[in-house]
């Protein structure tokens, strides 16, 4: 009777460990003008630490390095962190000095561009589990047009005017439900900012 309470009570614990286990937090901008105002928000609730480092995902852009030179221009006025652009492809997305900076990142920025271009390149494969495993250490993600998109478990893959609307299983982040976090925003131009809380 007492190794059976043991065993419930050691049961009861590890589950509320995983139920108090860190995660981190969400910050989706809908696409357009992304004004300083925003990154600044996005920047002090990502509580970076001068150890931290930002990873930006150019993956979804058609051209990665100017998604990128956009982005770090936005970033750079309100952070002195490293800020690095990896740009994950089928040959390199078993490269293990680029999946470990990607996993220790504190704010992971996904670019606009084609969302369907991104998941090609991250679902399956050791980057979708690092952009994962970073979150449940406590990173943002943060994402812009197709960098939003693929936060949700289905996506719009931006064909949807066709008669035959494409959606796409993904579930980068979410696990198919929107749950209120105080430190989870969403940003769109037509509705302004709104915090979810």
């Amino acid at each position: 009777m007492k190794l059976k309470t043991i065993f419930i009570l050691n049961t009861l614990l590890l589950l509320q460990m995983e139920v108090w286990a860190q995660h981190g937090s969400l910050f989706i901008i809908g696409g357009g003008d992304r004004p300083p105002s925003l990154m600044r928000t996005m920047i002090d609730a990502a509580e970076l630490s001068s150890r931290d480092h930002i990873v930006i995902l150019t993956m979804s852009s058609a051209d990665p390095d100017t998604s990128y030179y956009y982005i770090l221009q936005d970033l750079q006025p309100f952070c002195q962190q490293v800020i690095a652009k990896l740009q994950f492809a089928k040959e390199n997305a078993q490269d293990k000095t680029m999946l470990d900076s990607l996993r220790s990142a504190k704010l992971i920025f996904i670019t606009g561009g084609v969302q369907s271009r991104f998941m090609d390149v991250v679902l399956n494969t050791p980057i979708y589990t690092a952009i994962h495993e970073a979150y449940d250490r406590g990173a943002m993600i943060a994402g812009t047009s197709a960098g939003a998109a693929v936060m949700s478990r289905e996506m719009i893959t931006g064909e949807q005017w066709r008669a035959d609307t494409l959606y796409s299983e993904l579930s980068i982040v979410w696990s198919g439900t929107i749950y209120r976090s105080h430190k989870d925003w969403v940003y769109s131009p037509a509705l302004s900012s709104i915090n979810i809380l």
